[in-house]
């Protein structure tokens, strides 16, 4: 099972929720609670970090003789890649082994791009992704609709 950074983001958000109202009671400065959630927050988007770039490869003894883990780091190091110019912001792109989902998103806009980049990639809400783009959270879910349709269509 991967790393969900919104069930985890959901997870600090409810942990915290309780900590603010003990810390205030407890006596705590509001710019201390707030750079404590910071730290939190921090610690939280650094173990995504660490979960998506290790891989681990320990070797179990298997009937087959190697861990699935194994098996997918030796499958992407023997893939032989079409390369694709990808946009410099957007480097997951280039981790995308579909060529046909790869060809419809490098069709996206910048603006596109980036929306999927912070909905799907980085697993923020709809409302935090209103307050980046300084627009309505109906307004991005109905971009979020634009842009699955026509990757489906693509």
């Amino acid at each position: 099972m991967g790393f969900n950074n919104g069930l985890e983001r959901i997870r600090l958000e409810n942990q915290w929720k309780k900590l603010r109202v003990q810390y205030r009671a407890a006596g705590m400065s509001d710019e201390a609670i707030q750079a404590m959630y910071e730290f939190d927050f921090q610690v939280v988007n650094s173990e995504q970090t660490y979960y998506r770039h290790t891989v681990d490869l320990s070797i179990s003894n298997t009937e087959a003789g190697d861990s699935r883990d194994t098996k997918h780091y030796h499958e992407v190091i023997l893939t032989t890649d079409t390369y694709h110019e990808t946009k410099s912001h957007f480097a997951w792109i280039g981790e995308i082994e579909d060529e046909r989902l790869l060809s419809a998103l490098e069709k996206l806009s910048e603006d596109e791009l980036r929306l999927l980049t912070l909905y799907a990639y980085e697993g923020y809400t709809e409302a935090e992704i209103s307050k980046v783009f300084n627009i309505s959270q109906p307004a991005i879910h109905k971009r979020i609709a634009k842009i699955t349709i026509f990757l489906k269509k693509f």
